[in-house]
């Protein structure tokens, strides 16, 4: 079945089986409808369908930057993403206000979690119904093998974000209020055991691009089990780590791509990391050997109804160029409507830049970070600067007139100069071009994190470098450079709005999330308020209130805020 799009039934599914946090319960169950899961799902073809309401979910909360709690993954509050000052009021990032136990972007990212550990359940019960035929045994076991992917994710992901909080590992069919608070060692270890109970019925590769294939749930492995090894301090889990990732590394199946490749490889003066990033070079299946899954964002599903199948990067993430006189607005140079939601703070807008630790990165080129502005506007001064450098005071003129924040370079990464839809009126503001969930350089950059950690600076360093060498930086890295904080600077540089930052910050445990924010939030205001540490999202409130059978305890470091 096509990923690209979801079945009408599959939406009825969704609104029949989606489980969420209300007044009456922790997992309360509203049906919406006369159906009910007996009269429903009657072959495996409908399961499969309740399995694609996971995928869109999944990139609903991850890779859809249209709604607050997407711009939160995106890493918004983080060391990486912040807003200019004039978007003051759509932050993440103030402790009094927008990120504390009450703050409902945090409940409807729990929210969104426990939704997909619902519906993944009631899939992983329903494939395993002998009385539901399936086209054979082969597609019951991957069908239910992605239902248990998802599960895992979901867990690992609650663990990584919010720590101690519920395992559900079957079907809410009544309205609960006695969920049991897990370790958060606990809730990794049950999506590691899910985890590895499907490896062999997921394939290594597929045609079908979006699907879960293997290396995807041998990267979380690997992830999952560098959150053990941290919570436990057991070396035996940064081993797993280190031997999953390189089943991917080494596997055979994926490599860097290391040449220019696509339909745009003969443009001058850009480089395969650029190539990376243009339309239809995102999958495997298109020739790219370093993408292990992408959420598909396709310009025909959205115009059929999905409006989550479009990416709108170039509007969030984009600079308010237009702002600069002489620079005509949303247009393919300017990297079309960019509105300026999001912004690079100074670490990923300079500081992960500087020479002396980036020399000859193609992934801080001109080609890729766009930082020299030049006139295009054919009516300003008579057309007589057309093609000339804005001056930067002038560039600094207009920051302050946008109340500080929304000039800033355009990463090529973001947008397109090749905007589709435009004859049906389309803006320049999306693009539909696939997105990537999980690319060879995280993978290689876990291993380095697990090698680190066991006392392998060595072994780490010679793993960044494979990711160095490939963008052609002057600098390799040495044991001696290598440190935790290396390695979040070099995901900065390679992953930058595609890991979700948030995860693996609190992932690393410590202090390590609010050091690094108090290090590189762009604006007073985050850093003033930020007056404790933290390694988890509080749990929202909501939560603990609902489960009155059984008493939680609040986080670390939230406790009566």
């Amino acid at each position: 079945m096509n990923i690209k799009y979801i079945n009408k039934i599959a939406l009825v599914l969704m609104a029949m089986m989606a489980f969420s946090c209300d007044d009456d319960g922790f997992l309360d169950q509203k049906p919406e409808t006369f159906l009910t899961v007996d009269n429903v799902f009657t072959s495996g073809v409908q399961v499969d369908q309740l399995v694609l309401t996971m995928y869109q979910q999944d990139r609903a909360l991850h890779g859809y930057v249209d709604n607050n709690q997407g711009r939160v993954m995106y890493g918004q509050g983080t060391d990486v993403l912040t807003v200019p000052t004039f978007r003051k009021n759509t932050n993440f990032s103030d402790y009094n206000s927008t990120i504390t136990p009450n703050a409902g972007r945090l409940n409807n990212i729990y929210a969104d979690l426990y939704q997909m550990i619902s519906r993944a359940n009631l899939a992983i019960s329903l494939a395993e119904q002998e009385s539901l035929t399936f086209e054979s045994e082969e597609v019951r076991r991957y069908v239910l093998a992605q239902a248990k992917f998802f599960r895992a994710k979901a867990h690992g992901q609650a663990a990584e974000l919010f720590g101690r909080v519920a395992i559900v590992d079957e079907p809410t069919t009544t309205v609960r209020f006695d969920y049991e608070q897990a370790e958060r060692s606990e809730i990794y270890q049950f999506a590691i055991n899910d985890l590895e109970s499907i490896l062999d019925d997921l394939p290594e590769t597929t045609t079908e691009s979006g699907r879960v294939v293997k290396g995807a749930a041998q990267h979380y492995l690997s992830e999952f089990y560098l959150g053990l090894g941290i919570e436990t301090g057991d070396n035996t889990a940064y081993d797993q780590a280190i031997k999953y990732a390189s089943d991917v590394i080494d596997g055979g199946v994926y490599s860097l791509m290391t040449d220019r490749f696509g339909s745009r490889a003969g443009e001058a003066g850009k480089n395969v990391y650029w190539d990376l990033f243009r339309l239809n070079n995102q999958n495997y299946a298109d020739g790219n050997t370093e993408s292990i899954w992408t959420y598909i964002f396709d310009y025909e599903a959205y115009k059929a109804g999905d409006e989550g199948a479009r990416l709108a990067l170039p509007y969030y993430m984009s600079p308010v160029w237009r702002a600069i006189p002489g620079v005509q607005g949303e247009d393919e140079y300017t990297g079309g409507r960019g509105v300026a939601y999001l912004r690079p703070t100074d670490l990923t807008e300079t500081v992960i830049w500087e020479p002396s630790i980036s020399d000859g990165d193609m992934r801080g080129e001109e080609s890729n970070i766009r930082r020299t502005v030049y006139y295009n506007n054919p009516s300003y001064e008579g057309g007589s600067l057309v093609g000339q450098v804005v001056p930067q005071d002038e560039l600094d003129a207009a920051n302050v007139g946008l109340a500080d924040g929304a000039y800033y370079p355009i990463y090529e990464k973001f947008t397109t100069d090749q905007f589709e839809g435009l004859d049906d009126g389309e803006r320049r503001q999306n693009i539909w071009r696939d997105d990537y969930v999980i690319r060879l350089p995280e993978t290689i950059l876990l291993r380095a994190e697990a090698k680190l950690r066991k006392g392998d600076a060595a072994g780490a360093a010679d793993d960044i470098n494979i990711i160095r060498n490939r963008a052609q930086c002057n600098i390799e890295a040495t044991a001696a450079m290598v440190d935790i904080d290396f390695i979040l600077d070099e995901r900065a540089r390679e992953l930058f709005g595609e890991e979700s930052r948030w995860n693996t910050l609190l992932r690393m445990g410590g202090n390590v999330a609010s050091d690094r924010i108090r290090r590189y939030a762009k604006y007073d205001y985050q850093v003033n308020s930020l007056t404790f540490d933290f390694n988890t999202f509080p749990i929202p409130q909501t939560v603990i209130d609902r489960n009155k059978d059984v008493v939680w305890e609040q986080n670390d470091g939230w406790k009566n805020r």
